[in-house]
């Protein structure tokens, strides 16, 4: 049978590799060199040890990847070896047989033992990058230069909707270190999905932190702006420390803040104005940490009338209300980014329910409902199960 025909994109398990980035048409460079394609996974070692990829109707071609290895990360590059970069997690294989097309849409499949993933592809754009959007989950022309990793920002809805809850806060802070220590500040993924660290900052960094790595579920990393000098502190290698220009912190009363590519996440105070006083030298544990709201709206325009459905209910029923007066545009996109129902509503607020039947053709996982007219984008997401 072929691996791709179950379809649905299972990159949500740790363990299942995803379509991270596609580069089709790169610039100063000649025709067959430099494109590529990266696949990613967040957890070692895969109970996996070959990926099947496959374009459009081209013969699929394999991947070899040892399951007991450590690698998080596969690229094929045109013009590998020689374009590897060095890095950690990274396995460079050279991309071989047919051209990314550069003129027109493509679709690619990807195949690891029961993981599937589809990549919907737009028409690119010469040195531009193509990127998952984490609301939609459309592959978009990234619009920044030859790297998208800071464009196609999500919105701390579409965060949520992605992880369920707001996934990283402020664990630990040491505004007032031993003398010789950096400042540094802890902060923890609470959900069990890894999350990106490029765009990670203390709100106040004019560069966030520029990584390809991600902060592992369930997980802690170090933020500090002198990463030597707290390695040589701990003394171990274990504890994964990243550096970053962070403002210095006021011993005795301050605030620090938590943002991803600008959306604030979490803050934490001290001092005697909320009566958490810091003791110097020392640190303050913080659990869980102040979570501010999802949206400043008092009441969502798109509410959803069930988070999980199942199949084999026949009688399982997915409404939405809309709270606004204005033309809308509801898209209902399957996890893989294809467009299962668009349409125009001219709604009225009201107590009213919307059926929407389509529901039944989404994918197994999640699907998503995207409602975008005059001063709303929103998302609602929810998960289909047999």
């Amino acid at each position: 049978m072929n691996p791709f025909i179950m379809g649905a994109a299972m990159f949500l398990l740790p363990q299942c590799p995803y379509f991270y980035e596609f580069l089709p048409d790169p610039i100063d460079v000649a025709d067959n060199e430099g494109e590529y394609l990266s696949v990613k996974w967040e957890s070692t070692p895969v109970p996996w040890d070959t990926i099947y990829l496959q374009m459009e109707e081209h013969n699929p071609f394999a991947i070899y990847v040892p399951p007991d290895s450590f690698f998080t990360e596969l690229l094929l590059h045109r013009g590998a070896p020689a374009a590897c970069p060095v890095k950690k997690g990274l396995l460079c294989k050279p991309l071989t047989g047919t051209a990314l097309p550069n003129s027109r849409a493509s679709v690619w499949n990807l195949s690891a033992g029961f993981c599937r993933d589809t990549a919907y592809l737009p028409i690119p754009k010469s040195g531009k990058v193509l990127l998952r959007d984490l609301a939609s989950g459309e592959w978009l022309v990234a619009s920044g230069g030859n790297s998208g990793s800071e464009s196609n920002l999500p919105s701390l809805d579409s965060i949520v909707s992605i992880y369920g809850e707001i996934p990283l806060y402020i664990s630990e802070v040491a505004p007032c270190p031993e003398e010789g220590i950096p400042e540094w500040f802890e902060i923890t993924n609470r959900t069990a999905q890894a999350f990106p660290l490029n765009g990670i900052s203390d709100c106040k960094a004019k560069t966030p932190l520029k990584s390809t790595d991600s902060i592992k579920g369930k997980s802690s990393i170090l933020i500090t702006k002198h990463a030597e000098d707290l390695k040589d502190f701990l003394g171990v290698d274990e504890i994964p420390i990243y550096q970053l220009s962070i403002a210095a912190l006021k011993n005795t009363n301050d605030t620090l803040r938590l943002c991803y590519n600008g959306i604030k996440l979490d803050s934490v105070m001290w001092g005697k104005v909320v009566n958490r006083p810091i003791k110097c030298p020392g640190t303050e544990k913080i659990n869980p940490g102040f979570v501010p709201k999802v949206t400043k709206n008092p009441i969502k325009i798109l509410q959803i009338s069930e988070r999980i459905l199942e199949r084999s209910n026949k009688k399982a029923m997915l409404r939405i209300r809309i709270n606004s007066n204005v033309k809308l545009e509801l898209r209902l996109i399957d996890r893989s980014g294809a467009h299962i129902l668009k349409k125009i509503l001219n709604t009225q607020i009201n107590d009213s329910w919307i059926e929407i039947q389509e529901w039944r053709r989404c994918q197994n996982g999640p699907c998503f409902i995207h409602l975008q007219g005059e001063g709303v984008n929103e998302t609602a997401a929810f998960v289909v199960r047999p």
